[in-house]
């Protein structure tokens, strides 16, 4: 295996070590100092936002096997030697959150919707055709009429009330109380349900119809829940 090419930093912000090996792909792990300075990051990215209630976050560089947050406790979805997932609950009140845990983690802010689009390691987001589930990409662009999925955490309280930490039903899932609209380079594209991801937790499955547009090609696709916009990402379309 030959490496071709490696991207890592020193710098605090700097989350993965990446490393392009010819006739292989491209590669990422936990950079090494996160062992060392553990890191609260959204899972959806893995990049430093506020959190709301019902958001799940990744601990970079610490196995976490019991935590509460602002003295509630939160599930721990997920645990390892170099990060855990976990939930922040439903429950969670004011203007930050705390974790209580046998490392010292950092605060992070809290707010009653923090909006962010789930990407894979490398970068492209979750986005699904709704009619066959297959993820979309530049290789399987999205065409005007088509419904699509978007996976997110952050879109806050759900109705009915539903437990952090358990999947959401199959059927009927919990529906978020904020109201979820969507952007497709900047203009508002319709919004046929915003809903906890069935048989996930954490997740928040919004679905969208692709309208006809004018320019087809890479386009800027961003969510806004409660008034807090998300970070765009980017989705191809075609005629």
């Amino acid at each position: 295996k030959l490496v071709t090419g490696v991207q890592t930093c020193a710098l605090p912000i700097c989350n993965q070590l990446r490393a392009a090996v010819d006739g292989y792909g491209v590669y990422s792990t936990l950079a090494p100092h996160r062992l060392r300075d553990p890191k609260v990051v959204s899972a959806a990215d893995l990049a430093a936002h506020a959190v709301a209630p019902g958001s799940l976050i990744t601990v970079l560089g610490a196995t976490v096997d019991a935590v509460r947050v602002n003295g509630v406790s939160a599930p721990v979805l997920a645990t390892s030697a170099t990060e855990s997932q976990i939930q922040i609950p439903y429950g969670v009140r004011g203007g930050s959150v705390s974790f209580d845990a046998a490392r010292k983690l950092p605060s992070l802010p809290l707010s009653e919707t923090a909006p962010v689009i789930f990407v894979a390691r490398d970068g492209s987001p979750m986005l699904m055709d709704a009619e066959t589930g297959i993820m979309l990409d530049a290789m399987n662009p999205a065409r005007p009429g088509m419904r699509v999925q978007i996976l997110a955490t952050g879109l806050g309280q759900v109705a009915p009330a539903w437990p952090a930490g358990t999947a959401a039903p199959l059927e009927n899932p919990p529906r978020t109380e904020a109201i979820v609209r969507a952007f497709l380079d900047r203009s508002p594209v319709s919004v046929a349900r915003a809903v906890l991801a069935p048989g996930f937790s954490g997740f928040y499955l919004v679905e969208i119809e692709i309208p006809r547009i004018a320019n087809y090609g890479p386009a800027e696709l961003f969510l806004e829940a409660g008034g807090t916009a998300s970070k765009p990402v980017r989705v191809y379309i075609e005629p």
